[in-house]
């Protein structure tokens, strides 16, 4: 805030729930002028200027929804003063009209939210992003510039400073970690048995479910609703009306969960979504953690749950092999590996996630994550490590040089004469069938496990092969015990949502804020987030306030909602007491 008050530009990435919108909103407040904030969606722009003038602070956004009519009321508003803070979308920088209307007012700073969207080699890249540095430059003044992102790698944020031309930025990251999320892989026979299993414990509670397919969210969100779950969907193959209805609904807390594809969430606010289950798994640890971030955003504890299946990395692949640039295609499988990496790490996967953004966890386990408080069985499985890495030497040597993929290594292992095994003559070697008596998926899992812990290679590409490491060598000469921990087998200990969820000391109390919370939101046409977060009412029932003073002081109550809703509140506070 400083920095931009002083004005230099300014480049934050700070985790999801961490202050971002603060950093920008406070520094525009204070300056002269107005502030434009370029933001890539109306559901977030919309959040935004809500919540601003839920605290006194005039906003406004133009998006395609408006009327001419109230486009032109909104730019005399800023004409004469009167907002201090501007929300459009990057392509109406597009249109010459729009950059002379810009040049023509006092723009104190130009804000950059969800920045990431501006690299290729980042996630939701959005080409129209590329458009603010030159509608920047063709302005009367250069304003101070600031760009924020809750995920980047080093790579994407050194793309981010070159395509904004950010001028010597003052960069911070304050960390990646999010300590209340409880992260999570299972790998179940059975992901709609699974999934029903965990939402019908909760079946209030908020929660997102992200498929990789539109026709995978229609079919969960069909169970859900089977088995009396509050849920609506949302995919791209929907009409504007039912997506627009059933976002709202879940942001209203009408539907208690949304079924969605990654089209859904960049733009959502919404505070109290309680867990994040991936039913597929993502393309890159960039998307997941981005999405998986959109749980437990006022701080209390909640679950992201990546529900991990062989299929699901042919999936991802196909999807990387329909972009049309090459590079973005070899940029997309590298990342995709790190993902099958992560499912399969028998490490810390908080500690996982730090690392790929660049940063040290510091510790050797979280405490909070599914690995490390797993009671599942770990296996010895050193002689299979052998037999596997021994097959993938020996097809080398019997096909001349090529290399081969996990499925083909696979079905040697298993005795398999297909007519590509017949065809290099795999039967004739020793390891052919030396695994018959175990399952293709039980293979294929020590295949990525040997992959993910260095002790094989996988090349990047639609078909990748395998080949040999540093490490691999050594281990087949060591006494080195090779130990695996089991995807399947005792459950692990209970997940932070099973260990209380809203921290509430007073459910009853909790329960009537909520209520009330939500009457107000529906009068004043607004999410009930926005009014106050959960955090704020477990506060409420943690300081029990008996006056304005009081409840001044508690987390997220300023003195604008103070003088609106203040009463309300302490009313209820004090017929509970």
């Amino acid at each position: 805030m400083n920095e931009a008050l002083s004005g230099r530009d300014v480049f934050g990435i700070m985790p999801t729930g961490a202050g971002k919108s603060v950093c920008y909103q406070i520094p525009a407040i204070i300056n002269g002028g107005v502030s434009v904030v370029i933001s890539p969606l109306i559901s977030l722009m919309k959040d935004q200027v809500d919540s601003l003038r839920q605290n006194g602070v005039c906003a406004e956004a133009i998006n395609s929804s408006l009327s001419w009519g109230s486009v032109l009321d909104i730019f005399r508003a800023v004409r004469e003063g009167a907002v201090k803070l501007l929300y459009v979308a990057p392509e109406r920088l597009d249109g010459n009209g729009f950059r002379e209307f810009l040049s023509s007012i006092d723009v104190s700073m130009v804000i950059v939210d969800e920045a990431h969207c501006v690299s290729q080699w980042g996630h939701d890249f959005r080409p129209s992003y590329l458009n603010i540095a030159p509608a920047i430059s063709s302005m009367r003044r250069r304003p101070v510039m600031a760009a924020f992102t809750a995920t980047a790698t080093e790579e994407v944020r050194g793309d981010i400073v070159r395509q904004l031309a950010l001028e010597s930025p003052f960069t911070i990251i304050t960390g990646f970690d999010r300590e209340n999320l409880f992260f999570q892989v299972e790998s179940p026979a059975d992901k709609m048995s699974f999934l029903m299993g965990y939402v019908k414990k909760f079946p209030e509670l908020p929660g997102i479910v992200y498929c990789s397919t539109r026709k995978a969210v229609d079919e969960v969100c069909g169970n859900l609703r089977a088995n009396g779950v509050k849920a609506v969907r949302y995919h791209a193959g929907l009409d504007d009306a039912e997506r627009l209805k059933n976002q709202d609904a879940f942001i209203r807390d009408r539907a208690a969960v949304i079924a969605a594809t990654n089209a859904f969430g960049m733009g959502i606010d919404k505070s109290n979504v309680r867990y994040v289950i991936h039913y597929n798994m993502p393309g890159s640890i960039d998307s997941y953690y981005q999405e998986a971030g959109r749980a437990g955003r006022d701080g209390s504890p909640a679950d992201c749950i990546l529900l991990f299946g062989k299929g699901d990395i042919s999936t991802a692949r196909y999807l990387i092999s329909q972009g049309n640039d090459e590079d973005a295609r070899k940029a997309g499988y590298s990342k995709l590996r790190s993902m099958i990496d992560y499912c399969n790490t028998p490490g810390c996967l908080r500690s996982y996630i730090l690392g790929y953004f660049g940063e040290r966890y510091g510790k050797e386990s979280c405490g909070n994550c599914g690995n490390c408080l797993s009671t599942a069985d770990r296996t010895d499985i050193t002689i299979e490590a052998q037999k596997i890495l021994s097959c993938v030497y020996r097809m080398e040597i019997q096909a001349s040089g090529l290399k081969f993929g996990a499925s083909i290594v696979t079905d040697v292992l298993k005795g398999s004469r297909g007519k590509r095994i017949l065809s290099h003559g795999f039967e004739k070697i020793s390891t052919w069938g030396l695994m018959k008596d175990y399952g293709a998926n039980a293979i294929y899992d020590m295949i990525n496990f040997l992959i993910a812990e260095n002790y094989l290679a996988e090349d990047e590409g639609e078909f990748p092969t395998l080949s040999f490491t540093e490490r691999t060598f050594p281990f087949l000469k060591s006494k080195e015990r090779l130990v695996m921990r089991k995807h399947e087998s005792k459950p692990t200990r209970k997940r932070s949502v099973e260990r209380g969820i809203s921290g509430a000391e007073n459910e009853a109390l909790f329960e009537e804020l909520r209520a009330l919370r939500k009457s107000i939101a529906r009068e004043e046409g607004v999410p009930p987030y926005v009014v106050f977060s959960d955090s704020t009412l477990e506060a409420m029932c943690r300081i029990l306030p008996s006056g304005k003073e009081d409840f001044l002081s508690v987390p997220g109550v300023g003195s604008v909602k103070l003088e609106k809703y203040g009463d309300a509140f302490l009313s209820v506070i004090k017929n509970s007491t």
